[in-house]
């Protein structure tokens, strides 16, 4: 009879147990492009009406704008990521200095320093055998730890580039040129970049137990 009963119970525990990572959620999605397309929008219109310092004027407005998105996912659900915490501080620490030094470079040089501090940050703790991301994760996805020390490199070593991008482009494009990238080409690049690394070690996945998650789904 106790056998019976264990027989019945493991497909269920199974079952529970297997999971697939879970993609950003709405709330993620509308915290930070609802507050990227204000930005964008702000600046097309400061240059349409020709505003002399015209991402000045869309950071003014884009500002609030981050402050609420950050909130509404705050509200939401029901906790604070450590990457959108520390990208809110860095990116309203800028924002200010821009706007009451009236500097546009500190907003240039936004994504610069927010890439490569996430850069140096993910690296610095692999080699301190610390590794942040994992935390960040805080257990949606599970894998062996070596393969968690690879993304970790990836990732660090991928914001490294895109602070060496947003360099390229805010030097040598045009204001708009570098607005556009800054706004849309970070967000599809990193899109990319992701999709491609879930791909490759999708195979990685583990449920909590440390067994392989697509050997269990067949």
């Amino acid at each position: 009879m106790t056998e019976e009963i264990k027989q019945n119970e493991t497909p269920e525990n199974n079952n529970t147990e297997v999971k697939m990572p879970a993609g950003p959620s709405l709330t993620r999605l509308i915290s930070d492009v609802g507050p990227a397309l204000v930005f964008f929008i702000s600046y097309m219109i400061a240059q349409k009406i020709k505003h002399p310092q015209p991402l000045i004027l869309a950071t003014i407005i884009f500002l609030p704008a981050a402050i609420i998105g950050f909130i509404y996912s705050w509200v939401k659900e029901k906790k604070i990521s450590p990457v959108g915490a520390f990208t809110f501080v860095v990116v309203g620490i800028f924002s200010l200095l821009g706007i009451f030094l009236k500097n546009d470079l500190f907003i240039k040089m936004r994504p610069t320093a927010l890439f490569s501090a996430i850069g140096i940050i993910l690296l610095l703790s692999v080699a301190f055998k610390r590794n942040i991301l994992k935390t960040v994760f805080d257990g949606m996805i599970h894998m062996p730890e070596e393969i968690w020390r690879t993304l970790a490199i990836r990732v660090g070593v991928w914001n490294i580039i895109l602070a060496l991008l947003n360099e390229l482009f805010w030097r040598n494009f045009p204001e708009n040129i570098w607005v556009t990238y800054h706004t849309w080409g970070d967000m599809i690049l990193n899109s990319i970049f992701w999709f491609i690394n879930i791909i490759l070690l999708s195979k990685h996945f583990t449920d909590e137990n440390g067994n392989p998650l697509l050997e269990n789904e067949k």
